[in-house]
């Protein structure tokens, strides 16, 4: 089943944490490319509160405005890079 996303505004977004920022990005990413490769039988209503389909212009808009937010945010470590911070940090101790 393809992700649902709820409309945000700008102001929305810049309010909100960073860790919340990356799931709504990881929530966007999972939504389906289109609704003709979907396996939706029913047509969504055209004014609806969700983004569900990458190629809407809703979703491009959410997606560039979630970026730019962003980019103006700290760089959060992934799992892998704060790993080999630990493993760094341990061998220097040594």
């Amino acid at each position: 089943m393809s992700s649902r996303v709820e409309f945000k505004t700008r102001e929305q977004l810049e309010a909100m944490h960073t860790g919340s920022l990356m799931k709504r990005r990881d929530a966007l990413l999972k939504c389906d490319e289109s609704f003709k490769l979907s396996d939706q039988s029913v047509i969504p209503p055209i004014a609806s509160a969700y983004i569900e389909f990458k190629d809407t212009p809703e979703w491009k808009q959410a997606y560039a405005e979630l970026k730019s937010v962003l980019a103006t945010r700290e760089h959060v470590s992934s799992k892998k890079e704060r790993k080999e911070i630990r493993r760094q940090k341990a061998k220097h101790k040594r």
